[in-house]
């Protein structure tokens, strides 16, 4: 008999039989693996329902290192941890177990600002983030507070409120500075997240027009400044210069000039933000007492540093060439504030929005502009203006109120343009 066929045959059936075995176990492998994604599957699906900037500190910090705890458990067999990893991930999920966990969290621990200290040319939906994040800060001011929470709080505070100062929403900066008073009181009245808060809130009635009383807060906070770090300390910089511009809203141009001048003495070179603010300042402070070239040069020197350093399209550099513009209009050089204003409306239009404050009030401007350009009540130009000027009252009225400074600048303009109190 021969053997051949025989041994052929065993070792077909052996090497089938293998094959079959490993492709089983693969099978099992790739279906392990697969069930094995369900939790991680639902923990994700949970995680989209936590507010975004406490998504990283609950899921990648809390949730994460619990689920693949389950799945390591050596007392329990693989199908048992699927079972407890899945029914855990579930009950996040269905239950909304995260929301709990969020507000639990959100009571305790400061928000997270990185990435919202200036707010001008953030997306719709980073804007939405923080708007979300102002008013859980102002519903965590309300809460008591330990004194490092509370001055990792009021830390906060201080930042949405300059950066919504910038953004030209001074009412929110000015409700979130009064809200967290109370907790203010609860640190050394040195600290310096209560003095950052009494800045904001006497810079928020400043860009209000309350100039008198925006006044009387730095002086008093200056006055505690030198007290705690002496006369000529860095940390009385940024009092000075607000107090600087309060003088300059008063219509005191000299006393201002002088305290600015004196401060840009003090900041050192390094300071390079701080100075191209005072200079910006007192740009506008001598173009106030006649000396237009002489605003003009130093404006162009902050436009051509802020350009080089910062970029063109940075919204400091947009509002120096802004406030370059609004001078040349209110000093009688309307074809040099077109020459300035006509590129500035595009470049704030696209990087702000058409409905930023700052690019309402270029419109205002290059609007006005246009008019004075081409004198003759009847013209066209003027016309035209007047529907502008019109159409950014009502945007402006809607954003701030009737009484906020570049409504009522808006209707003044509007009145002179019409000849009468009818623009009003």
């Amino acid at each position: 008999m021969n053997a051949a066929p025989v041994v052929a045959g065993f070792l077909v059936a052996l090497l089938g039989t293998l094959a079959y075995l490993v492709v089983c176990d693969l099978l099992s492998q790739e279906i392990r693996t697969r069930l094995f994604r369900l939790p991680f599957l639902f923990l994700r699906l949970a995680a989209r329902r936590l507010p975004p900037d406490q998504r990283a500190d609950i899921y990648e910090e809390t949730w994460l290192p619990d689920l693949h705890y389950i799945l390591r458990d050596e007392e329990a067999g693989p199908l048992t941890r699927l079972a407890r990893a899945t029914g855990h991930a579930l009950s996040l999920w269905l239950r909304r177990g995260g929301a709990r966990m969020a507000e639990a969290l959100a009571a305790v621990t400061p928000v997270r600002l990185d990435g919202f200290e200036d707010v001008r040319a953030l997306p719709p939906g980073r804007r939405r983030e923080f708007a979300a994040l102002t008013a859980r800060l102002r519903e965590q001011l309300e809460r008591p507070a330990d004194q490092d929470t509370a001055a990792g709080l009021l830390t906060a505070a201080v930042t949405v409120c300059e950066a919504c100062i910038d953004d030209r929403d001074e009412h929110t900066a000015k409700e979130l500075a009064l809200a967290a008073r109370p907790l203010a009181q609860s640190l050394d009245s040195g600290h310096p997240a209560v003095l950052g808060i009494r800045r904001a809130h006497a810079h928020a009635l400043l860009q209000l027009g309350r100039f008198r009383r925006a006044e009387a807060l730095l002086r008093e906070l200056g006055a505690d400044e030198v007290r705690i770090f002496g006369p000529g300390a860095p940390e009385t910089f940024r009092t000075r210069r607000l107090l600087g511009w309060a003088l300059v809203g008063e219509g005191r141009f000299a006393e201002a000039e002088a305290r600015l001048r004196s401060l840009a003495a003090q900041v050192p070179a390094e300071e390079v933000p701080l100075r191209l603010h005072i200079k910006c300042m007192l740009s506008w402070t001598m173009a106030c007492q006649g000396r237009r070239d002489e605003a003009e040069d130093a404006y162009d020197s902050v436009i051509a540093f802020r350009s080089r350093e910062l970029g063109a399209g940075h919204p400091d550099t947009l509002d120096a060439r802004h406030s370059q513009g609004k001078m040349l209009v209110r000093s009688g050089d309307p074809a040099g504030a077109l020459a300035v204003l006509r590129p500035l409306l595009a470049d704030r239009a696209r990087i702000l929005g058409r409905r930023h404050p700052d690019t309402l009030e270029t419109r205002k401007y290059l609007a006005v502009a246009r008019a004075l350009a081409r004198p003759g009540r009847g013209g066209l130009a003027r016309r035209g203006a007047v529907r502008e000027l019109r159409r950014v009252a009502r945007a402006q009225t809607r954003r701030h109120g009737p009484g906020h400074l570049n409504t009522e600048d808006t209707r003044q303009w509007l009145a002179a343009l019409t000849g009468s109190a009818a623009g009003r």
